[in-house]
Protein backbone atom coordinates (compact mmCIF):
# COMPACT_ATOMS: atom_id res chain seq x y z
CA UNK A 1 0.00 0.00 0.00
CA UNK A 2 1.16 3.20 -1.10
CA UNK A 3 0.33 6.45 0.12
CA UNK A 4 1.34 9.69 -0.34
CA UNK A 5 -1.65 11.24 2.45
CA UNK A 6 -1.56 10.11 2.28
CA UNK A 7 -1.16 9.86 2.57
CA UNK A 8 0.06 9.76 1.77
CA UNK A 9 -2.65 9.25 -0.05
CA UNK A 10 -3.74 10.17 -4.10
CA UNK A 11 -6.45 9.54 -6.61
CA UNK A 12 -6.92 9.13 -10.75
CA UNK A 13 -7.96 12.64 -11.01
CA UNK A 14 -8.65 12.60 -15.27
CA UNK A 15 -9.77 15.99 -16.65
CA UNK A 16 -11.09 15.78 -20.18
CA UNK A 17 -12.47 18.94 -22.10
CA UNK A 18 -15.82 19.41 -24.56
CA UNK A 19 -17.78 22.63 -25.25
CA UNK A 20 -19.99 23.56 -27.81
CA UNK A 21 -18.29 25.53 -30.32
CA UNK A 22 -15.31 25.41 -28.48
CA UNK A 23 -12.29 24.66 -30.36
CA UNK A 24 -10.89 22.97 -27.67
CA UNK A 25 -8.68 19.49 -27.63
CA UNK A 26 -11.03 16.36 -27.18
CA UNK A 27 -14.30 18.50 -26.39
CA UNK A 28 -17.38 16.99 -26.88
CA UNK A 29 -20.47 19.31 -26.75
CA UNK A 30 -23.05 19.63 -24.36
CA UNK A 31 -25.46 20.68 -26.79
CA UNK A 32 -26.44 24.08 -24.94
CA UNK A 33 -23.64 26.36 -24.86
CA UNK A 34 -22.33 24.98 -21.65
CA UNK A 35 -18.03 23.58 -21.27
CA UNK A 36 -18.14 20.07 -19.85
CA UNK A 37 -15.39 19.31 -17.25
CA UNK A 38 -14.74 15.37 -17.93
CA UNK A 39 -12.90 14.48 -14.97
CA UNK A 40 -11.91 10.49 -14.79
CA UNK A 41 -10.86 8.88 -12.23
CA UNK A 42 -8.60 5.23 -12.58
CA UNK A 43 -8.55 4.54 -8.88
CA UNK A 44 -8.36 1.32 -6.23
CA UNK A 45 -11.91 0.81 -5.45
CA UNK A 46 -11.64 -2.73 -4.45
CA UNK A 47 -7.78 -3.76 -3.95
CA UNK A 48 -5.52 -2.68 -0.71
CA UNK A 49 -5.80 1.46 -1.03
CA UNK A 50 -9.85 1.55 -1.54
CA UNK A 51 -10.26 2.82 1.96
CA UNK A 52 -8.16 6.17 0.24
CA UNK A 53 -9.44 6.20 -3.61
CA UNK A 54 -13.17 5.20 -2.74
CA UNK A 55 -13.70 8.19 -0.68
CA UNK A 56 -12.05 10.56 -3.53
CA UNK A 57 -14.19 9.42 -5.97
CA UNK A 58 -17.23 9.95 -3.78
CA UNK A 59 -16.20 13.49 -2.97
CA UNK A 60 -15.48 13.64 -6.41
CA UNK A 61 -18.76 12.54 -7.84
CA UNK A 62 -20.64 14.77 -4.55
CA UNK A 63 -18.85 18.01 -6.13
CA UNK A 64 -20.62 17.14 -9.57
CA UNK A 65 -23.51 16.84 -8.90
CA UNK A 66 -23.64 19.77 -6.73
CA UNK A 67 -22.28 21.90 -9.19
CA UNK A 68 -24.61 20.39 -12.26
CA UNK A 69 -27.65 20.67 -9.90
CA UNK A 70 -27.25 24.88 -9.83
CA UNK A 71 -26.54 25.01 -14.15
CA UNK A 72 -23.01 24.31 -13.51
CA UNK A 73 -20.56 27.27 -12.78
CA UNK A 74 -20.30 29.98 -15.68
CA UNK A 75 -21.37 27.47 -18.33
CA UNK A 76 -18.83 24.91 -16.71
CA UNK A 77 -20.69 21.38 -15.88
CA UNK A 78 -18.98 18.23 -14.50
CA UNK A 79 -18.47 14.29 -15.55
CA UNK A 80 -17.16 11.95 -13.36
CA UNK A 81 -15.44 9.23 -15.28
CA UNK A 82 -14.38 6.26 -12.82
CA UNK A 83 -12.35 3.15 -13.78
CA UNK A 84 -11.52 0.27 -11.32
CA UNK A 85 -7.71 -0.23 -11.12
CA UNK A 86 -7.60 -2.74 -8.24
CA UNK A 87 -4.71 -1.20 -6.58
CA UNK A 88 -2.15 -2.82 -9.49
CA UNK A 89 0.30 -1.05 -11.39
CA UNK A 90 -0.40 -2.26 -14.88
CA UNK A 91 -4.36 -2.43 -14.13
CA UNK A 92 -3.59 1.44 -13.01
CA UNK A 93 -1.72 2.71 -16.89
CA UNK A 94 -3.96 0.47 -18.59
CA UNK A 95 -6.86 2.76 -17.16
CA UNK A 96 -5.25 5.96 -17.48
CA UNK A 97 -4.49 4.85 -21.36
CA UNK A 98 -8.35 3.86 -21.80
CA UNK A 99 -9.34 7.30 -20.29
CA UNK A 100 -6.91 8.96 -23.07
CA UNK A 101 -8.38 6.59 -26.04
CA UNK A 102 -11.65 8.60 -25.00
CA UNK A 103 -10.12 11.93 -25.04
CA UNK A 104 -9.66 12.33 -21.55
CA UNK A 105 -6.29 14.21 -21.26
CA UNK A 106 -5.78 15.65 -17.95
CA UNK A 107 -5.56 12.96 -14.83
CA UNK A 108 -4.47 13.16 -11.25
CA UNK A 109 -2.87 10.12 -10.01
CA UNK A 110 -3.94 7.00 -7.99
CA UNK A 111 -3.07 5.68 -4.37
CA UNK A 112 -0.97 2.80 -6.35
CA UNK A 113 2.24 1.57 -7.18
CA UNK A 114 3.21 3.48 -10.69
CA UNK A 115 1.81 6.49 -10.21
CA UNK A 116 5.16 7.99 -12.01
CA UNK A 117 4.34 6.10 -14.94
CA UNK A 118 0.97 7.24 -15.04
CA UNK A 119 1.62 10.55 -14.72
CA UNK A 120 4.47 10.32 -18.01
CA UNK A 121 1.92 8.42 -19.60
CA UNK A 122 -0.61 11.23 -19.63
CA UNK A 123 1.22 14.56 -19.93
CA UNK A 124 3.43 12.60 -22.69
CA UNK A 125 0.31 12.94 -24.67
CA UNK A 126 -0.51 16.22 -24.12
CA UNK A 127 -2.58 16.04 -20.78
CA UNK A 128 -1.73 17.55 -17.48
CA UNK A 129 -2.32 15.25 -14.13
CA UNK A 130 -3.54 16.83 -10.66
CA UNK A 131 -2.35 14.91 -7.74
CA UNK A 132 -5.25 14.04 -5.71
CA UNK A 133 -3.99 12.63 -2.18
CA UNK A 134 -0.17 13.44 -3.32
CA UNK A 135 1.72 15.04 -0.35
CA UNK A 136 5.09 13.64 -1.43
CA UNK A 137 6.56 16.15 -3.59
CA UNK A 138 8.83 13.39 -5.63
CA UNK A 139 5.80 12.37 -7.42
CA UNK A 140 4.83 15.43 -8.88
CA UNK A 141 8.61 16.66 -9.35
CA UNK A 142 9.32 13.21 -11.16
CA UNK A 143 5.93 13.76 -13.64
CA UNK A 144 7.12 17.12 -14.69
CA UNK A 145 6.04 20.95 -15.17
CA UNK A 146 2.49 19.31 -16.52
CA UNK A 147 1.48 17.93 -13.10
CA UNK A 148 0.82 19.77 -9.44
CA UNK A 149 -0.79 18.84 -6.18
CA UNK A 150 -3.72 20.82 -4.69
CA UNK A 151 -3.15 19.52 -0.96
CA UNK A 152 -0.37 20.48 1.37
CA UNK A 153 3.36 18.82 0.84
CA UNK A 154 5.06 16.95 3.01
CA UNK A 155 7.51 19.66 3.48
CA UNK A 156 4.62 21.72 5.48
CA UNK A 157 2.95 18.60 7.07
CA UNK A 158 6.01 17.90 8.89
CA UNK A 159 7.36 21.16 9.57
CA UNK A 160 3.50 21.60 11.36
CA UNK A 161 4.55 18.38 13.54
CA UNK A 162 7.87 19.87 14.47
CA UNK A 163 6.27 23.30 15.43
CA UNK A 164 3.71 21.07 17.32
CA UNK A 165 6.47 19.31 18.91
CA UNK A 166 8.55 22.23 19.30
CA UNK A 167 5.78 24.47 21.26
CA UNK A 168 4.84 21.50 23.43
CA UNK A 169 8.82 21.44 24.64
CA UNK A 170 10.05 18.17 23.07
CA UNK A 171 13.65 18.65 22.47
CA UNK A 172 14.54 14.55 21.74
CA UNK A 173 13.03 13.09 19.21
CA UNK A 174 13.14 9.27 18.08
CA UNK A 175 11.76 8.80 14.11
CA UNK A 176 9.99 5.17 12.40
CA UNK A 177 10.90 4.97 8.81
CA UNK A 178 10.30 2.72 5.82
CA UNK A 179 12.85 3.28 3.32
CA UNK A 180 10.84 1.92 0.59
CA UNK A 181 8.75 4.37 -0.23
CA UNK A 182 9.03 8.20 -0.41
CA UNK A 183 6.42 9.23 2.01
CA UNK A 184 7.80 7.35 4.48
CA UNK A 185 11.37 8.05 4.19
CA UNK A 186 11.40 11.64 3.37
CA UNK A 187 8.66 12.91 6.02
CA UNK A 188 10.86 12.14 9.31
CA UNK A 189 13.64 13.62 7.61
CA UNK A 190 10.85 17.21 6.79
CA UNK A 191 10.36 16.52 10.29
CA UNK A 192 13.72 16.14 11.34
CA UNK A 193 14.86 19.71 9.79
CA UNK A 194 12.45 21.65 11.23
CA UNK A 195 12.54 20.47 14.36
CA UNK A 196 16.54 21.57 14.43
CA UNK A 197 15.77 24.85 13.18
CA UNK A 198 12.27 25.75 15.18
CA UNK A 199 13.85 24.76 18.32
CA UNK A 200 17.22 23.49 18.34
CA UNK A 201 15.40 19.85 18.70
CA UNK A 202 17.05 16.43 18.06
CA UNK A 203 16.50 12.98 16.94
CA UNK A 204 17.92 10.66 19.22
CA UNK A 205 17.40 7.55 17.12
CA UNK A 206 15.86 6.42 13.94
CA UNK A 207 14.28 2.90 13.60
CA UNK A 208 13.55 0.99 10.19
CA UNK A 209 10.49 -0.88 9.74
CA UNK A 210 8.56 -2.13 6.10
CA UNK A 211 5.41 -1.86 5.02
CA UNK A 212 2.79 -4.38 5.47
CA UNK A 213 4.47 -5.30 8.90
CA UNK A 214 2.95 -6.58 11.71
CA UNK A 215 4.92 -7.51 14.55
CA UNK A 216 6.92 -3.84 15.40
CA UNK A 217 8.64 -5.56 18.48
CA UNK A 218 12.17 -5.00 17.35
CA UNK A 219 12.01 -1.50 16.74
CA UNK A 220 9.68 -0.80 20.12
CA UNK A 221 12.76 -2.20 22.00
CA UNK A 222 15.42 -0.12 19.79
CA UNK A 223 12.98 2.96 21.01
CA UNK A 224 12.63 1.47 24.64
CA UNK A 225 16.77 1.28 24.86
CA UNK A 226 17.36 4.73 23.41
CA UNK A 227 19.70 7.00 25.43
CA UNK A 228 18.63 9.59 25.75
CA UNK A 229 14.78 8.71 26.14
CA UNK A 230 12.71 10.47 23.42
CA UNK A 231 10.24 13.29 24.81
CA UNK A 232 8.25 12.32 21.08
CA UNK A 233 8.50 9.96 18.72
CA UNK A 234 7.53 10.59 15.04
CA UNK A 235 7.06 8.85 11.91
CA UNK A 236 4.96 8.69 8.22
CA UNK A 237 3.89 5.11 9.22
CA UNK A 238 0.41 4.90 7.80
CA UNK A 239 -2.68 2.70 7.95
CA UNK A 240 -2.57 -0.35 8.52
CA UNK A 241 0.64 -0.31 9.85
CA UNK A 242 0.35 2.50 12.76
CA UNK A 243 -2.33 0.09 14.35
CA UNK A 244 -0.09 -2.64 15.52
CA UNK A 245 2.93 -0.26 16.14
CA UNK A 246 1.01 1.86 18.60
CA UNK A 247 -0.18 -1.30 20.44
CA UNK A 248 3.02 -2.88 20.91
CA UNK A 249 4.56 0.63 21.97
CA UNK A 250 1.95 0.52 24.37
CA UNK A 251 1.92 -2.22 25.64
CA UNK A 252 5.79 -2.10 26.27
CA UNK A 253 4.76 0.88 28.20
CA UNK A 254 6.48 3.20 26.25
CA UNK A 255 4.64 6.56 27.19
CA UNK A 256 6.21 8.73 25.15
CA UNK A 257 3.72 10.94 22.85
CA UNK A 258 3.68 10.13 19.01
CA UNK A 259 2.89 12.35 15.84
CA UNK A 260 2.13 11.35 12.92
CA UNK A 261 1.08 12.10 9.51
CA UNK A 262 -2.24 12.57 6.90
CA UNK A 263 -2.30 8.54 6.29
CA UNK A 264 -3.82 8.32 9.49
CA UNK A 265 -6.64 10.32 8.87
CA UNK A 266 -9.43 7.87 8.90
CA UNK A 267 -12.16 5.89 10.80
CA UNK A 268 -10.30 2.98 10.48
CA UNK A 269 -7.56 4.54 12.54
CA UNK A 270 -9.59 3.81 15.76
CA UNK A 271 -10.71 0.94 15.03
CA UNK A 272 -7.26 -0.37 14.32
CA UNK A 273 -5.37 1.34 17.05
CA UNK A 274 -7.72 0.56 19.95
CA UNK A 275 -6.99 3.03 23.55
CA UNK A 276 -3.32 3.50 22.11
CA UNK A 277 -4.50 5.89 19.51
CA UNK A 278 -5.19 7.80 23.08
CA UNK A 279 -3.19 11.15 22.87
CA UNK A 280 -2.19 10.68 19.32
CA UNK A 281 -1.19 13.83 17.09
CA UNK A 282 -1.63 13.44 13.53
CA UNK A 283 -1.48 16.45 10.72
CA UNK A 284 -4.76 16.57 8.52
CA UNK A 285 -6.60 17.95 5.80
CA UNK A 286 -9.17 19.66 7.82
CA UNK A 287 -10.50 20.28 11.56
CA UNK A 288 -14.46 19.36 11.43
CA UNK A 289 -14.96 22.20 14.47
CA UNK A 290 -18.49 23.30 14.77
CA UNK A 291 -19.34 25.66 11.84
CA UNK A 292 -16.26 24.90 9.81
CA UNK A 293 -16.77 24.32 6.27
CA UNK A 294 -15.61 20.69 7.31
CA UNK A 295 -18.09 20.47 9.55
CA UNK A 296 -20.55 21.86 7.08
CA UNK A 297 -19.74 19.37 4.49
CA UNK A 298 -20.26 16.39 5.95
CA UNK A 299 -23.88 18.25 6.23
CA UNK A 300 -24.43 18.70 2.62
CA UNK A 301 -22.29 15.29 1.55
CA UNK A 302 -25.20 13.59 3.39
CA UNK A 303 -28.11 15.17 1.64
CA UNK A 304 -26.56 14.87 -1.54
CA UNK A 305 -25.17 11.34 -1.88
CA UNK A 306 -27.86 9.95 1.02
CA UNK A 307 -25.19 8.59 3.02
CA UNK A 308 -22.07 9.62 5.58
CA UNK A 309 -18.90 9.97 4.46
CA UNK A 310 -16.75 7.13 4.67
CA UNK A 311 -13.27 9.32 5.83
CA UNK A 312 -12.55 12.56 8.02
CA UNK A 313 -11.67 13.98 5.11
CA UNK A 314 -10.66 12.46 2.26
CA UNK A 315 -14.10 12.77 0.74
CA UNK A 316 -13.70 16.68 0.98
CA UNK A 317 -10.21 16.48 -0.85
CA UNK A 318 -11.81 14.57 -3.85
CA UNK A 319 -14.62 17.49 -3.78
CA UNK A 320 -12.01 20.27 -3.56
CA UNK A 321 -10.30 18.75 -6.30
CA UNK A 322 -13.04 19.19 -8.64
CA UNK A 323 -14.03 23.13 -7.38
CA UNK A 324 -10.29 23.70 -7.98
CA UNK A 325 -10.29 22.39 -11.13
CA UNK A 326 -13.77 23.76 -12.18
CA UNK A 327 -12.15 27.23 -10.58
CA UNK A 328 -9.19 26.87 -13.16
CA UNK A 329 -11.50 26.67 -15.75
CA UNK A 330 -13.57 29.88 -14.96
CA UNK A 331 -10.22 31.91 -14.92
CA UNK A 332 -9.21 30.94 -18.11
CA UNK A 333 -12.80 30.54 -20.03
CA UNK A 334 -11.66 26.89 -20.88
CA UNK A 335 -10.81 23.25 -20.06
CA UNK A 336 -8.45 22.73 -22.54
CA UNK A 337 -5.34 21.36 -20.42
CA UNK A 338 -3.16 23.87 -21.46
CA UNK A 339 -5.10 26.86 -20.64
CA UNK A 340 -6.44 24.42 -17.54
CA UNK A 341 -2.44 24.23 -16.12
CA UNK A 342 -2.26 28.06 -16.59
CA UNK A 343 -5.74 28.61 -14.41
CA UNK A 344 -4.52 25.66 -12.20
CA UNK A 345 -0.77 27.89 -11.27
CA UNK A 346 -2.60 31.20 -10.92
CA UNK A 347 -4.91 30.16 -8.28
CA UNK A 348 -5.20 32.41 -5.30
CA UNK A 349 -7.02 32.95 -2.10
CA UNK A 350 -9.43 30.32 -3.33
CA UNK A 351 -11.49 29.05 -0.05
CA UNK A 352 -11.64 25.00 -0.18
CA UNK A 353 -13.41 22.53 2.32
CA UNK A 354 -9.90 21.36 3.43
CA UNK A 355 -8.71 25.34 3.77
CA UNK A 356 -7.87 28.21 1.57
CA UNK A 357 -5.51 27.79 -1.40
CA UNK A 358 -3.44 31.40 -1.07
CA UNK A 359 -1.59 30.55 -3.86
CA UNK A 360 0.82 28.12 -6.08
CA UNK A 361 4.33 27.78 -5.72
CA UNK A 362 5.70 27.60 -9.28
CA UNK A 363 8.63 25.48 -7.99
CA UNK A 364 7.36 22.70 -6.24
CA UNK A 365 3.74 23.08 -8.09
CA UNK A 366 1.77 22.96 -4.09
CA UNK A 367 -0.53 25.31 -3.00
CA UNK A 368 0.58 27.50 0.44
CA UNK A 369 -2.12 25.74 2.07
CA UNK A 370 -3.13 25.64 6.42
CA UNK A 371 -2.30 22.29 7.42
CA UNK A 372 -4.51 21.11 10.17
CA UNK A 373 -3.58 18.82 13.48
CA UNK A 374 -6.01 16.44 15.29
CA UNK A 375 -5.56 14.94 18.79
CA UNK A 376 -7.39 11.65 19.92
CA UNK A 377 -8.76 11.69 23.70
CA UNK A 378 -10.48 9.41 25.11
CA UNK A 379 -11.44 7.42 21.66
CA UNK A 380 -12.62 10.96 20.48
CA UNK A 381 -10.90 13.14 17.48
CA UNK A 382 -10.10 16.87 18.73
CA UNK A 383 -8.89 19.82 17.28
CA UNK A 384 -5.54 21.96 18.69
CA UNK A 385 -5.62 25.61 17.31
CA UNK A 386 -3.77 25.71 13.74
CA UNK A 387 -1.04 26.71 14.03
CA UNK A 388 1.79 28.55 11.34
CA UNK A 389 5.33 27.28 11.06
CA UNK A 390 8.47 29.52 11.15
CA UNK A 391 10.11 27.67 9.33
CA UNK A 392 9.72 25.13 5.95
CA UNK A 393 11.63 22.90 4.80
CA UNK A 394 12.94 21.96 0.92
CA UNK A 395 11.87 19.05 -1.13
CA UNK A 396 13.87 16.89 -0.97
CA UNK A 397 13.58 14.48 -4.56
CA UNK A 398 15.66 11.73 -4.03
Amino acid sequence: MLVAVLVVAMAAVVVGCGSTGSSDTGSTGAGDGTKKLRIGFSGDFSGPVAPYDVPLRNGMEMAAKEINAKGGVDGITVEIVAKDNKGDQTSAVQAAQELLDDGVKVQALTTVDGMVAVGRLVTGAGGIVAGGMATTPSIVHDVGDRAFSLIFSDMAQGAVAAQHACDKGYRNAYTLEAPEFDYTKYLPAYFKDAFAKICGGKVVGTAIYKLGQTDFSAQVTKIENANPKPDVIYSGIFLPDTGPFLKRLRSAGVTAPFIGGDGNDSKFFIDSAGSAADGVVYTAHGAATKGSPLAQFATDYAKVMGKETESFTFEAVGRDTVYALVEAAKATGSVEPDKLLQGVMGLKDLPLVTGTIRSMDPKTRYPKKQVFLVEMAGGKRTFPKPIEPSYTPEPNYG
